[in-house]
Formats: structure tokens, sequence, C-alpha cells
């Protein structure tokens, strides 16, 4: 099933990125969903005016506007291959009646190559409204979009004659696996009416798959505020929202802000956001009166201190009407958090993010149908002066798809190069080539879940921004798999996160891979440097290496990024024995996850 993967219209000039060609090709895409959280429904005091579990397949009639017998049906399967890997409900709680039918439209398995769709379930009966000015339509969904998909619930109120369209799904990434819980306000259509007609339509080309149960019509309470998208981007980053940023590489003011939406039924007035960090980090900003079914956006421009920590940020929106501990203020509650740390750089926020909002998937080697080879890539933004612009290896990310013996390289690519096709690793201020040898997965890394890679000696650039790449191996059997770790919790802009197909196309990613910068310091006195000594200097047959930290890894790498020596951090000096090693320059790695030092020795027998 071929899945057309298109690269957004990028506004690069008024971005500060160097120009760039957008292609559009058709390719076959492989996207593994390693996680997906369950939404929970709100819980709030509500009055059910009509629900459906499917569980009576008489009360629904099947239609479509293509006269090809692509059918929505009503489906009780458990396959995990529905609608090309999407798969019916993983439903441990029990919270959806999926046992007893439900609502299926299969794109895949019933389109075509040249094919559209455009097919409407329909309940046969009327439902009575008329006693509810206000209200919503509820259901359970697991779905997947492609950028063909159109997922729609169409109300009437004049038996069928004319139809009132309300599409959902149109906020979702594509190709990503959501189970959840959906709500639509369809008082326009239904609200105070007595005889409200339904039906589910679905348009599409041979995409994935749609599945709905348990629909309810429920009258739509009075006060629901809700926190939406909230963000936290440096001012300089053009949009960018970093999961870890190490201290010297921070923006000097950062734009925090969100949205707030009014899904009640009434007027909110002294409507305000709350966005608190904790360590003193707080702001709030006035939204004033919001009118049903308004979204206002709220921030500002903020200059905070940030010293290294983890940042959890609450945003919250009340008002007069709905304050702290009203029946819906779960869900005027939005997070969005951040590192600071000392040394490593990551666009994902895996393991920052709150779990319970983490969505991830992996996409990889096998993702592509290229014979040449693929490249995903990071952009990074370093401001800290040569000192701290030193890139010592990529930590990449990844699931246990990935094979022992593949090969994979990492580099690091200039922005206009990389936009102009020009995917050559870049040359750093000393002459180095910013890239590394080739390196074979091992069975530990993937035990482990991330693979470190290092540059044969710690690339030094300028301030700039930059793409972190790696090239992953071509293997026409799909034996040699690597599958990076794909963070879609935090949508980031098109250019941030990158796909290239060697001699054939660029594509956005849209989200952010696990692709992260191990950073260090140079010109560090080591005299007082308390976490690293490295002594002597030259060494013969021993090298000790002192560190103050309590866990982490030491590392000894050669000048072809080739780690020869690898201990655990233990806090006390350990000394390693370098008479098998030639004569030459070593350096030495200490990392604990968020802090990256260096040192240099030297072997001489």
């Amino acid at each position: 099933m071929k899945k057309i993967y298109l690269l957004t219209a990028l506004a690069f000039a008024s971005l500060g990125v160097s120009a760039q060609k957008q292609k559009l090709a058709a390719k076959e895409m492989n996207v593994e969903v390693i996680q997906q959280p369950s939404v929970k429904p709100t819980a709030q005091q509500k009055v059910t005016i009509w629900s459906n579990d499917f569980s009576t397949a008489s009360q629904w009639a099947f239609s479509n506007a293509t006269n090809d017998n692509q059918d929505w049906v009503i489906s009780t399967s458990t396959s995990t291959t529905l609608g090309y890997s999407t798969g019916a409900w993983v439903d441990p709680n029990n919270t959806v009646t999926n046992e007893n039918g439900y609502a299926l439209f299969d794109s895949d398995l019933v389109g075509t190559s040249t094919g559209t769709q455009d097919a409407f379930m329909t309940f046969t009966g009327s439902i009575n409204c008329s006693s509810y000015p206000n209200v919503v339509l509820e259901f359970n969904q697991r779905v997947r979009m492609w950028q063909t998909t159109e997922t729609i619930f169409e109300v009437s109120n004049d038996n069928g004659a004319t139809w009132i369209q309300f599409p959902v799904n149109l906020d979702k990434a594509t190709s990503t696996l959501y189970q959840e819980v959906g709500q639509v306000n369809i008082t326009s259509a239904a609200g105070g009416q007595a005889n409200v007609k339904l039906r589910l339509r679905y348009i599409g080309a041979w995409d994935y798959a749609w599945l709905v149960d348990d629909l309810k019509i429920v009258e739509q309470p009075a006060y629901d505020l809700r926190s939406l998208t909230p963000f936290v981007a440096g001012t300089n980053n053009i949009g960018i929202e970093y999961g870890k940023t190490p201290v010297a590489h921070l923006d000097a003011s950062y734009d925090i802000g969100g949205n707030a939406f009014n899904f009640g039924a009434a007027t909110n007035t002294n409507t305000v956001a709350n966005v608190n960090f904790g360590a003193g980090l707080s702001y709030n900003y006035s939204v004033g009166t919001i009118l049903s079914g308004d979204t206002i956006p709220y921030g500002a421009t903020e200059t905070p201190s940030l010293p290294v920590g983890m940042y959890n940020g609450v945003y919250t929106i009340s008002s007069t009407e709905e304050v702290a501990g009203s029946p819906l203020f779960t869900n005027n509650v939005g997070n969005r958090n951040f590192e600071v740390t000392n040394g490593v750089y990551a666009l994902d926020g895996i393991g920052v993010n709150p779990a319970s909002l983490q969505v991830t998937t992996t996409l990889g080697s096998n993702s592509f149908n290229t014979p040449t080879g693929t490249i995903f890539a990071n952009m990074y933004h370093l401001r800290g002066g040569n000192t701290n612009n030193v890139v010592v290896s990529l930590e990449i990310g990844i699931s246990s798809a990935t094979t022992a013996g593949t090969s994979i390289q990492v580099s690091m690519i200039d922005t206009t190069t990389f936009f102009a096709d020009g995917f050559q690793s870049l040359t750093d201020v000393n002459g180095n080539v910013a890239e590394s040898d080739y390196y074979t997965v091992t069975a530990a890394d993937v035990a482990a879940g991330k693979i470190t890679v290092f540059f044969p000696q710690p690339i030094v650039l300028n301030d700039d921004a930059y793409y972190a790449s790696v090239l992953t191996e071509v293997d026409a059997s799909n034996t040699n798999i690597i599958r990076i770790l794909n963070d879609e919790t935090v949508l980031q802009p098109s250019y941030a996160s990158m796909i290239h197909l060697i001699g054939d196309a660029t594509y956005s990613n849209g989200n952010a891979f696990a692709i992260r910068m191990n950073m260090g310091v140079l010109g560090l006195d080591e005299s007082a440097n308390a976490n690293l000594s490295v002594y002597p200097n030259p060494s013969s047959d021993v090298v000790t290496i002192e560190s103050n930290m309590t866990e982490g890894s030491i590392q000894i790498i050669d000048l072809a990024g080739k780690v020869v020596a690898n201990q655990t951090v233990n806090g006390v000096a350990t000394a390693f024995n370098t008479a098998a090693l030639t004569n030459g320059m070593y350096t030495v790695i200490l990392t604990n996850g968020s802090t990256v030092e260096t040192r240099k020795f030297i072997v001489q027998h």
C-alpha cells in the first residue's frame, strides 16, 4: 500500500534558515508505534440524551458515494492487522464495548491504488434533543490518519434533507495511532431539535482505518474551559521546542503561552492563565471574556533565569465561573516540560515529557524503499561560542526492533548545505570533518535502547544552526534494521526534524527524532575541574581517571572515534591499563546523562 509523505511548505526565508527546495514523492513508509496513551473521559455531571453501542446492526444503514462497495461495517474483530496495522482496540480496562460490535471503516482493506472513498453509516432512528439547547456528541475511537483522510460526523434536523458536517481529528498527526475518547459540540445542528439524525462519514483514498464505538449525545455543560497547546520555545529557536538544552545554549528569552478554549455553553468572565514551572518561575496572563466555542491565545516573551534542572510546566486556565475544584476542572490544566542540562542537547522530550502524555513511534532503515540509504536529522541551535560548541558524540534512541550488526554513521551538517541537497558533513573550526566512522550496532546497544557514536575528535562549531544526522545502512533484505525513536508528544515545526532519502527527496518529519548531542567544553583548567582528572599525562602503562560523579560512565576513544575502554563511574580513581594502546592522542569522556566532560591525554610508550 502506497503512502505519500509530503514535505510541507517551508517559510525558511522568514525563519533565518537558508534556502531550500521542496520535493514531493510517493514512498512506502512503515511506522512502528511504541506507545500511545489512552485518553480517559473527563468526569463530569451530565445528562445522557441518547447512546448507541453498535450491538444492534439493524439500527444502521450503509451507503457510499463511489459505487464500488467501499462501505462501513459493524465488526467484532480483534485483529492487529486492521487498517494497515491500525489494529482493533487494546482495552485492558474494558472502557469500550467493542466486544459486542463497533463501527469500522477499514480504508486499507477495501481501498484500491487508484480509487477514492466516500462512505456513510447512518442511524436509522431519530433522536429527540428538544429539551436540551446545548448538546455534545461523545465517542470512543481508534484511528490513524493519512493526508487524504477525512473523518466526519454529520447531523440532520430536517429528516435527512440536509446534513451539517462536524469534522473530527483535524489536529491528528499522520500515520500516528490514536485511541481516545472524543467530543464534538453539535449544538448548532441538534440543540433543541426534536428529530435529529446522525451519520458517520469517511472520505479517503486507500488510507488506514477509523474505528468508532459507544456513541452518546449528552447535555453540554455550562462551564468547561480547557487548556490547549501549551508551549515554551526560545525566541530565536524559530519555534522549535527542545526537550533538553545545555545551559550554555539557552536562548536569551522564551516565548511562553498557549490557548484557552471554552467548550461550555456559557460565557466565562475574568479568565486568566497561570503558567508555573516551579523554582519561582510563575507567570499570569489575562485572557478576559471567552464566549462559548471561542479559543483565545495567551502568553508573552519572558526572560527566565534557568539554572540546570528539570522544569515541569503547569498551564492552568480559570475564570470567575470555573475555579479549582469545579466538576470539569481537570482539563483546565495542561503541561509542558523541559530540562536544562550541562551537556546533553535533545530535540525530543522522551523521559522529560509527562508520562501520561508521551507519544512515541519509530522510523528507520526499513521505513522507505530507498536503495541508496536514508538520513534522519534534527536541527540544533548553538550559541555558546567555540568553548561550549563542542560536540563529542551523538546518542540515538532506538526500539527493540533494531537488529545488532546494523551499520550507521553520524555527522553534523550545515543547514544551508542540508537544504541544498548537499549532504556532506561540515568541517569544524579546527579543520576536522564532523563525521564518524561507520559504527556497528551491538546487542548491548539494542538492550540499552540507545546507541552512542563518538566523533574521532570533539567537533568545535561556530554559533549557528546545524543538523545532527544519522545515516542508516542500505539493506534490501531488511535483515539489518535500525528503528529510531520518534517523539510525537509535541508538534514541532516542519524543519525541526527531517528525513532525506539519498538521491531522491527531502521530507519533513514534523516531530522529534531521538537524535541527541552530547556536548563537552574546551579550555577547562584540569585543576579547577572537580568532576574529572586524568593523570599522568602522557601515560606509558597506566592512566588514572578520577571523578566525583556518583553515577554515569567513563569512556576512552581513539582518534578514529572507537571506544577502547569503558568503565562505570564509581566516584573514586579508576586505573586503565594503556600498555596495549598504540602511541597517540586519546579522549576521555565522562557523562551521566545531563553532564558531559572531556579530557585529552597522550599514550607514549
